[in-house]
């Protein structure tokens, strides 16, 4: 059928050429074709079930071409030719499945094949045809050439008709697989992505040294609420930013993920701007870099990204008139983005650094992804939602540009990025470092100075304390070397923010903010106004966000805002910075007198002690910025009239923060007595203290008694016990090595003093407290209390008897045997102090060791009071005691309550006390002794034990 309408439309269209000169052409040809296209319509019904079960099946229909062979008998060689060549174009016919459906140049090789001996005409028309969109132009044809075109007749259904038809007689093209190309594309962007995302630079990372981003990465603390002025506020005042940190994360409703930063809310609705703000350092890029290369390993978002894109408004400034899909083929050429822009929907787009766009959001005016126009236009509408509308977006900044940012753009979402916990601390540092013992030894420096372990919230705190304490280990130097005080670090950090994260010199900053820090430190204020802020530092807060935090708070029905400085300390530190570099010396010596009435000023002096440091000058590039020459003489002046105020301890770090052996030990002469009243000392405290009595040699008195020491404090001070001529420590949470070790350093002290050591055993471990104030003591010796090893208590009395004035001996609730009593006996007998007291009260002794014991104490003239109260001792006991009581002349007092004694033994030693009472050995601290019938001291009756539910106690005078 269809080959027959193939040769009447050729017979049309020789006609038309043929007849030209005897008719026009383009009548004679309308009046061929519509016949031809009559006969086609007709013929086209009645082919209609053929067509459709051709339409069903993948291969030739075999039946319907038999049956047009029969009717054909035109061309036949040219249908054989055309069969072979259905066969031998099915590697082009599977090319087009793998490709795009329209793959002109397959099908056209096909048609080619198809009309290969057919009249020049019909090639002639068709190619006509196909230039003219379906147009059959009936042309003038002059010595086998075109000249002109006259008419155009549409004859486009019958072409379509034929086309139809041509398809028919091949085996049906599959669909092209359109999602498995667009998944290749999408893995091969995501290789890239992982590839770039997946390594990250240092600071001051030499060219090609790069980190692993996963081995240093660590998860950031996000809020998902503003903070309340109250609560920040006194986070600020307490520094005490982690402990304010684990009230929030206990909170999970307070808290968020990375991952859940675009779920739904309460109510559903899944927010598509979001905004992730925080102060410089706190890891806002850190996170847009995880976002990234968490996506691209498959990770976050897989269901809801097909792609995530991100831009960095500093790098955006840079750019010129430039469009959204060049602004994205400048980052990755080899994607198809107007396939990919087709489905915004699918799109996230991560804006870092919104705190550096140096446009205004006002420019905005026409145009989509394609136009071509300013970058600040570009970037506007993308971020109006004027482009790309339905795409979703996160933009991180700094607080000083959120309302900027929130006047123009909707937020449907607000994040809080508060850094690190003290978790997160922890892992960061372990992950730093290649060895575990490189980690601790950071680590263990980080904790020990409490102002910058609370600072390390901040990333960039961190990585500051971890590479200088690196760099130190690798060039073998003394770990701490280069980074022992707090000013070392906080000048490092403040010459960072500058160099990275701002366009101001340390010079600038120290000058725009340092009179505010330093008013604010006078005046006990931590938040501060825009206003106010702007009128103190002569320019917008944009140039010195850096080193300032936003915060918003409700007002009312109004909305408020403050400024903070990003840490107290950073406060203080630059308001030293600003009286070293930027005041008279007439203005710091008032500052230096003030604060020995205003203590808030302290810190800031001791940041001025540790800008007077040689190390610190050496870091600051410019020379003139700080005095310290002039300042020196002032300092030290200073100390001596601080020196007899009660400020013990931040004198002590004055000094420490200095770093110079010859001006401490100067300083040192005036300060012999250090007596800490208030009630915590810390790791750093401790290790200042050590600090300062080695650089005198010894003092006369140490003090901390009113300090609750831990583990890690007493050993920084075990070196400098043997200095302390008196001591008063009061301890808890102690290992037994800590204990022992501190008995041995006691026990090399030189003097000869009373002493009154208390340890007790409790379930969080051993409590110490110890006093060696000579003439000052209530008592004198050693007391043990709770489950501790026999040994160790021996080793204990071996240690302390023999060297200091002990007067008693006192054990309680252990577990002893008869080899405890003899070997203390011995150590008893080595010292040279007369044993007035011993209690060995609920030791679990019994009537074998009455024996041992009477005959080890019998020989000590000078044993006053014996107290064996809640032990085992029975019937059996009672000779030996009363042999002990007759002989021990200067015994006065013994306590045998709550032990196992019948009512008969008990009258029995009643009448010992009335026998020595008419002897004349009657004391007027009369002893009670409470007799409790217990166990087999009881009597039968029916075969059951009787006990007594009250205890009977004879008062026992000696």
């Amino acid at each position: 059928m269809e080959d027959k309408e193939e040769n009447e439309d050729i017979n049309v269209a020789k006609d038309a050429f043929d007849g030209i000169g005897k008719k026009d052409g383009a009548e004679r040809l309308l009046e061929k074709a519509e016949p031809a296209r009559d006969k086609r319509k007709k013929s086209d019904h009645d082919d209609e079930p053929a067509r459709d079960k051709r339409k069903k099946s993948d291969h030739d229909d075999e039946p319907a071409r038999d049956k047009r062979k029969k009717s054909d008998h035109d061309d036949k060689p040219a249908r054989d030719r055309r069969k072979k060549s259905d066969h031998d174009d099915e590697p082009a016919r599977d090319k087009r499945k793998k490709s795009d459906h329209d793959d002109e140049p397959a099908r056209d090789k096909r048609k080619k094949s198809d009309h290969d001996d057919k009249p020049d005409s019909r090639r002639l028309i068709s190619s006509l045809t196909a230039e003219t969109g379906g147009i059959i132009v009936a042309p003038i044809i002059q010595a086998n050439s075109v000249n002109n075109v006259n008419n155009y007749i549409n004859i486009s259904p019958a072409r379509d008709e034929r086309k139809k038809s041509d398809h028919d007689d091949e085996p049906a093209p599959e669909e092209p697989d359109s999602n498995k190309r667009k998944i290749v594309c999408q893995q091969n962007y995501k290789k890239d992505v992982e590839k770039k995302y997946g390594k990250m630079k240092d600071y001051n990372s030499l060219t090609g040294e790069w980190v692993d981003f996963n081995r240093r990465y660590t998860k950031l603390f996000i809020l998902r609420r503003h903070p309340k002025l109250k609560e920040r506020e006194d986070e600020l005042k307490s520094r005490g930013h982690l402990e304010w940190r684990k009230k929030y994360k206990s909170d999970e409703a307070m808290c968020i993920q990375v991952e859940d930063v675009f779920a739904s809310d309460e109510n559903g609705e899944i927010p598509s701007t979001v905004v992730l703000q925080g102060p410089a350092g706190i890891g806002k890029t850190f996170t847009v870099n995880k976002i990234m290369f968490d996506w691209a390993s498959k990770n976050i978002f897989q269901d809801k990204f097909d792609y995530v894109f991100h831009f960095s408004f500093r790098e955006l400034n840079t750019k010129g008139d430039v469009s959204l899909i060049e602004l994205l083929s400048d980052q990755y050429s080899d994607l198809n983005l107007k396939e990919i822009l087709a489905c915004p929907e699918k799109l996230l787009f991560l804006m870092d650094g919104f705190d550096e766009w140096k446009f205004s959001l006002d420019q905005d005016e026409g145009g989509d992804e394609h136009t071509k126009q300013p970058v600040a236009i570009t970037v506007n509408r993308l971020l109006k939602r004027k482009i790309l509308s339905k795409s979703t977006l996160l933009i991180t900044t700094r607080p000083s540009s959120l309302e900027t940012l929130e006047k123009s753009v909707t937020l449907q979402r607000f994040a809080d990025l508060l850094g690190f916990s003290e978790d997160e601390i922890e892992e960061y540092v372990s992950k730093y470092f290649q060895t575990k013992e490189q980690a601790d030894q950071a680590l263990n420096y980080i904790k020990e100075n409490e102002s910058v372990f609370t600072l390390c919230f901040v990333p960039v705190v961190c990585w500051i304390v971890c590479e200088v304490i690196k760099q130190s280990i690798v060039c073998g130097e003394e770990l701490n070397r280069n980074l022992k005080t707090a000013t070392q670090v906080f000048v490092h950090f403040v010459i960072t923010l500058c160099k990275h994260h701002g366009n101001n010199s340390p010079s600038d900053i120290i000058h725009k903010l340092g009179p505010l820090a330093l008013g604010g430190v006078r005046k006990q204020q931590f938040l501060f106004q825009k206003e106010e802020l702007e009128k103190l530092i002569s320019s917008p807060v944009q140039d010195v966000s850096a080193f300032l935090n936003k915060i918003q708070f409700k007002q009312g029905l109004s909305c408020g805002s403050a400024y903070h400085f990003l840490h107290l300390s950073i406060q203080e530190v630059l308001a030293a910075m600003f009286c070293v570099s930027g005041m008279s010396d007439e203005e710091i010596n008032t500052l230096l007198n003030d604060s020995l009435h205003n203590r808030c000023l302290l810190n800031v002096v001791q940041f001025m002690f540790g800008l007077a440091n040689k190390n610190i000058q050496a870091l600051i590039s410019d020379s003139n910025l700080l005095h310290i020459p002039e300042l020196r003489p002032q300092l030290e002046n200073w100390i001596k009239e601080a020196s007899r105020g009660v400020y013990s301890l931040e004198l002590l770090h004055c000094l420490f923060e200095i770093q110079d052996e010859e001006f401490a030990k100067k300083a040192m002469a005036d300060m012999n007595n250090l007596w800490f009243f208030h009630g915590c000392v810390n790791k750093n405290d401790c290790t200042v203290i050590k600090y300062c009595i080695e650089q005198r040699g010894e003092v006369e008195w140490l003090d901390l008694g009113l300090s609750h020491l831990g583990e890690e404090e007493v050993k920084v001070l075990l070196e400098v016990l043997p200095k302390c001529q008196k001591l008063g420590i009061y301890s808890s949470d102690l290992k037994k090595d800590t204990v022992m070790n501190f008995c041995q350093m006691l026990s090399t002290h030189p003097c000869r003093v009373s002493l009154d050591l208390d340890i007790k055993m409790t379930k969080e471990g051993l409590t110490l407290c110890c006093s060696t104030y000579d003439g000052m003591l209530d008592k004198k010796g050693l007391s043990f209390e709770g489950d501790l090893p026999e040994d160790f208590i021996l080793n204990i009395c071996t240690l302390i008897i023999p060297k200091y004035i002990c007067e008693g001996v006192s054990v309680c609730n252990c577990h002893l045997t008869s080899n405890f009593i003899e070997k203390l006996c011995g150590v008893l007998k080595m010292s040279t102090t007369d044993l007035q007291s011993l209690e060995l009260i609920d030791a679990h002794l019994t009537d074998s060791l009455v024996e041992s014991l009477s005959s080890g104490l019998d020989a000590f003239s000078s044993l006053e009071s014996l107290d064996l109260s809640s032990n085992s001792f029975t019937d059996s006991s009672v000779p030996s005691f009363t042999r002990l009581i007759q002989t021990c002349s200067s015994l006065k007092g013994i306590g045998l309550s709550r032990n196992r004694f019948s009512l008969e033994r008990m009258r029995k030693l009643e009448s010992l006390q009335e026998e020595l009472k008419r002897s004349g050995r009657e004391c007027e601290d009369a002893v009670a002794i409470s007799l409790v019938r217990r166990g087999g001291g009881a009597g039968v009756s029916g075969g059951r034990s009787l006990h007594w539910s009250v205890p009977e106690t004879l008062d026992l005078s000696l």
